[in-house]
């Protein structure tokens, strides 16, 4: 079954085409990872699939029931603690209030934030806890399709090693589906099952590769391996570090 199928995407910022005739298609139970070179478009087609942006042209299916999206920043509300943070969007929802402090405490336990960050506001916590209040305001919603927007980009590795684990046991789920925006290659690797490449200049997507293995049981030893053989012997990934910083999208 399809979770998410682009068709024909295009888009334009102030008369610039920043994509054309895009396609994608990711299967339930799929993480795809999207990238290429920074500024080709990666976080805009996410924004059109997720619907925070309209697309001048193209169609989108969706055969997921609800959707979750984890920003590059957490964009945390910074009057509320970060439980109330975290129920707001169940508030939104119209998640019946008696459920709102299981549901709040089973997902906040599942990113390992004790009862305490709880009630810590943002200006009380670090990036790292920031993150992982806004992975816990996403699950808690219990999506089926999730859209990664280069959610880890400004942490350190421990950290981000950290909330990629996090990723993958919330992605355990077999019916959970969903696309992640990176610019790093190791991280695609170990987070997907399949890594789709887009066109420097967003002109469709130049050809996909599957990953080989199950997420979560790829060793830091053969991701490398794998890695280094994709850049030095596959043409798909010879340009996706380049950087036009005249053509950021």
């Amino acid at each position: 079954m399809t979770a998410l199928a682009l068709h024909g995407i295009g888009h334009a910022f102030l008369g610039r085409t920043v994509l054309d005739k895009v396609s994608l298609v990711i299967g339930q139970g799929d993480i795809v990872s999207l990238v290429g070179p920074s500024g080709c478009g990666k976080s805009t087609l996410a924004h059109i699939a997720a619907r925070i942006i309209e697309a001048k042209e193209g169609r989108i299916a969706c055969g997921y029931r609800r959707q979750a999206m984890i920003f590059q920043e957490p964009r945390l509300l910074p009057w509320a603690t970060a439980r109330d943070n975290i129920r707001y969007v169940l508030k939104l929802a119209r998640v019946p209030k008696r459920d709102w402090s299981s549901r709040v405490d089973d997902v906040a336990a599942r990113v390992a934030l004790e009862p305490e960050d709880l009630e810590k506001y943002p200006v009380e916590l670090s990036g790292g806890m920031k993150q992982r209040v806004a992975i816990a305001r996403a699950l808690t919603m219990e999506p089926d399709f999730i859209f990664f927007d280069e959610p880890f980009t400004a942490l350190d590795v421990a950290l981000k090693r950290r909330m990629q684990d996090l990723v993958i046991a919330a992605c355990e789920n077999e019916t959970l589906s969903g696309l992640f925006i990176t610019h790093d290659l190791m991280e695609a690797a170990r987070l997907s099952d399949r890594i789709a490449v887009l066109d420097a200049r967003g002109r469709g997507i130049l050809g996909e590769r599957p990953v080989p293995g199950k997420r979560g049981e790829r060793d830091d030893a053969w991701l490398f391996g794998w890695v280094q053989r994709a850049l030095s012997d596959d043409p798909l990934f010879a340009d996706i570090h380049d950087v036009d910083e005249r053509n950021i999208a």
